[in-house]
């Protein structure tokens, strides 16, 4: 770091003034310096030395006129390795429930007690207590980022108390609401894909995101391997799944099996009625011309077979939570139902499913109980 002291001469007689350089704006690079003054110079000296050693320690002297929304908006723009989907649900988490209230406050001086008092303003206003532990999530992550680029010298979020998530239990329809509504999906295009989403609990993206190439019928297997979702500039484009456990092979009972033959059976027969205009993506799912499937037309189908199946409305991505709960219902192993829904830990389905896990337990208790009635039903042998 490197200051120039000026001994300067007015009307109001001798001042001593320094001008110390700032370590460069983290967010754009442009030199930085602050201004000092002192009737002495060896206060001036004593002023320039203290600052000094107050931004070795990292407690960041001159956080500038820099607000709290300035520097999400920069924040936003920094973030590297995040989905286009999640970086605007970031932005929006930010929008909607910090900023109004936080968002012209000066970055440096937010404080612990600002936040602890969003947090009870949003609870007061109606916001859920998952939403606010999200909004809590994306805080921390962001403030920790202004500490790493020597904008703070502690990160207020670590010192309040977090708001504390409370997982809604999931829609779901029972086992015979599923056989009712593939019972209707039987007299669809799409009884394929129905199909599908209710016997390996697949995403939307990742059913969108099906390659015929991935898919042994022989076999009776399928890889997960993409996922197609909305990307830069609300486009839909072919990427990742959601995890990295969501790369995974599923194998398909032999119903599921059937109905993909006949699905590809109709594609090919679409291909030819086509021609020339057929255009061949190479996915499983498409319209009749072979162009992907968009999300909105997959919804609008959803939509039409719940009427016609006659069944209570269910979020697509309930019929995901369906699988799930039916499975573990039946006794599927937790481990088996995990690895089938690309959940990144056992916990997470356990947890995420723990209305199912809790009649569970009370099965497991019952079971243990017979098998002691059992055995002290048992004749005793002695030895004679």
């Amino acid at each position: 770091m490197q200051g120039s002291i000026q001994k300067r001469v007015g009307k109001r007689g001798v001042t001593w003034t320094a001008v110390v350089d700032l370590p460069p704006d983290p967010l754009t690079g442009k030199r930085r310096q602050k201004r000092l003054s002192a009737p002495t110079k060896r206060e001036i000296e004593q002023r320039v030395a203290e600052h000094i050693q107050a931004v070795a320690r990292g407690a960041a002297a001159d956080r500038g006129k820099l607000t709290v929304a300035q520097f999400v908006a920069r924040w936003l723009d920094s973030l590297d390795g995040v989905a286009p989907a999640t970086r605007r649900r970031y932005a929006d988490l930010l929008r909607l429930h910090a900023l109004p209230q936080l968002g012209s406050r000066p970055l440096g001086q937010l404080s612990p007690l600002d936040l602890q008092q969003l947090y009870a303003d949003r609870k007061a206003a109606g916001l859920s207590p998952t939403t606010l532990a999200l909004l809590h999530n994306v805080l921390h992550r962001a403030l920790q980022q202004a500490v790493r680029w020597d904008l703070l010298a502690r990160n207020p979020a670590e010192r309040v108390q977090a708001p504390r998530p409370r997982a809604p239990e999931p829609r779901v329809w029972d086992a015979a609401q599923l056989a009712r509504f593939l019972a209707a999906a039987d007299q669809t295009p799409d009884a394929a894909l129905w199909w599908l989403a209710c016997t390996t609990g697949m995403r939307r993206s990742e059913l969108l995101g099906l390659h015929w190439a991935d898919v042994d019928l022989d076999r009776g297997t399928l890889s997960v391997h993409h996922a197609r979702k909305r990307g830069a500039g609300g486009r839909w484009e072919l990427g990742a799944p959601k995890t990295r456990k969501g790369r995974r092979q599923l194998a398909l009972s032999p119903r599921v099996v059937a109905a993909l033959r006949q699905h590809r059976a109709r594609q090919r027969a679409l291909r030819l009625a086509y021609g020339a205009a057929y255009q061949d993506s190479g996915y499983v799912f498409t319209t009749d011309d072979g162009r992907p499937l968009h999300p909105n037309t997959l919804q609008a189908r959803y939509r039409r077979l719940i009427a016609a199946a006659g069944l209570p409305y269910l979020p697509l991505h309930g019929l995901r939570h369906s699988y799930a709960t039916v499975a573990l219902a039946s006794g599927e192993h937790p481990k088996i139902v995990q690895e089938r829904l690309g959940h990144s830990t056992i916990s997470m389905t356990l947890d995420r499913y723990s209305h199912v896990t809790a009649s569970m337990q009370r099965e497991a208790a019952a079971r243990f109980e017979a098998v002691l009635a059992q055995a002290a039903a048992q004749p005793r042998v002695t030895n004679s």
